[in-house]
């Protein structure tokens, strides 16, 4: 590894593995994805415990996990190993998609799966293409199987919208191994309908593999039904129990593909990738549907009591169909680290999208998003907030 000169630090970035400040150039050759959730190391700078501050960064299910899980987790073995073929939950989730067992493969999340198909199906010299702002491990994984995707990117002038004519002609021009969606998308909420995702996948000519990403479909109101695109043979659906049944720590996801494409991913996934905790936990959480159900809910009702305060506010808010709201607010590095600071409240900076003055918020229950929404009147109010 080349070795930065001298001790010369970058401020601001901080290395988790020594718990000290990264040496110049460590974040040119390993520039990972940024992602929600509570930062243990930032909380100790600012003299702040994890306990205290009220997360609206991570978009899962408001509800959290359900008592099932918790008390399927309290019983398990632990001395143990877990299942490598995780056939239990499998056979379980098939029951619950009406789906063979063998189309489904199940990961540390959706993020392993992720890096898995890009490590299956990308070499150097390939092509792939991502439509964004979107999820930062799509191009991370292209990047680390040697390929630099093409962004597909939407306009904010456009509410987000993408140009599918345009779009759909620079796939069949670019003929890409790989082209991932996030569907509804992450940070924007952009939702596809499903004659536009064939569209997509149509592009490809036979030729290509489209990743559609479903981590948040749990929480649209009406979502169309994805899993007739399998039959095209072209098409990954990816979905996240992570996000529909609170399970954040654990990490668990799936993956609904032919059985040729999952054969090929799984060559690649490690022995006992998915821990016996997870697999407990998700089969304990498919048993009771019903929380899932009153976590959209809750989610629905959050989503809309926030945008008309947004409104009211006079902040900008992107139409979302999922469990978060993208909010213009000028300088949002700035406006989130004092909403952490003096509020206690941690939402999405969302820089690393490339939208700087943009956040994310989780839509939490009612009385959280009241809470939210005292002290963005307070902190957004502030004229550096503004341009």
């Amino acid at each position: 590894m080349k070795q930065a000169s001298g001790n010369r630090t970058v401020p601001g970035l901080d290395n988790p593995l020594t718990e000290g400040p990264l040496q110049a150039g460590l974040e040119e050759t390993h520039p990972g994805p940024v992602h929600g959730g509570l930062n243990v190391r930032e909380l100790e700078l600012l003299g702040l415990c994890p306990e205290e501050v009220l997360d609206f960064s991570a978009s899962i299910n408001p509800l959290g996990a359900a008592p099932e899980v918790m008390e399927a987790l309290r019983s398990l073995p632990v001395c143990a190993y877990p299942d490598r073929s995780c056939l239990e939950l499998r056979r379980a989730l098939a029951a619950h998609l009406d789906i063979r067992p063998g189309s489904i493969l199940v990961g540390n999340g959706s993020t392993e799966l992720i890096h898995l198909i890009a490590r299956a199906f990308l070499t150097p010299g390939d092509t792939a293409a991502v439509f964004s702002p979107t999820f930062g491990e799509y191009a991370a994984a292209c990047r680390l199987s040697g390929v630099s995707p093409v962004s597909i990117r939407s306009q904010g002038k456009a509410q987000f919208q993408w140009d599918l004519t345009q779009a759909l002609n620079l796939i069949s021009g670019l003929k890409p191994s790989l082209v991932f969606v996030c569907n509804p998308n992450n940070p924007t909420g952009t939702y596809l309908s499903g004659e536009e995702v064939r569209q997509i996948a149509e592009s490809l000519g036979g030729r290509g593999l489209l990743v559609l990403d479903e981590a948040y479909r749990s929480f649209v109101d009406k979502p169309w039904e994805s899993q007739g695109l399998l039959r095209m043979g072209s098409v990954v659906l990816l979905r996240s129990m992570t996000k529909d049944y609170g399970l954040a720590g654990l990490r668990l996801g799936y993956m609904l593909a032919s059985e040729e494409v999952l054969a090929r991913v799984g060559r690649f996934q490690y022995s006992w990738s998915v821990n016996a905790a997870a697999q407990a936990a998700g089969m304990a959480a498919l048993d009771h549907p019903r929380h899932l159900e009153r976590g959209r809910r809750m989610a629905s009702a959050g989503k809309a009591f926030l945008r008309s305060a947004l409104d009211r506010m006079g902040l900008e808010c992107v139409p979302s169909a999922s469990n978060f709201l993208l909010i213009r607010v000028g300088e949002a590095s700035r406006l989130r680290l004092e909403l952490l600071k003096r509020c206690k409240l941690c939402v999405r900076d969302c820089a690393s999208f490339g939208l700087p003055e943009h956040i994310r918020v989780c839509v939490r229950n009612l009385e959280d998003c009241r809470r939210l929404v005292r002290a963005l009147k307070v902190v957004a109010a502030t004229p550096e907030n503004h341009e």
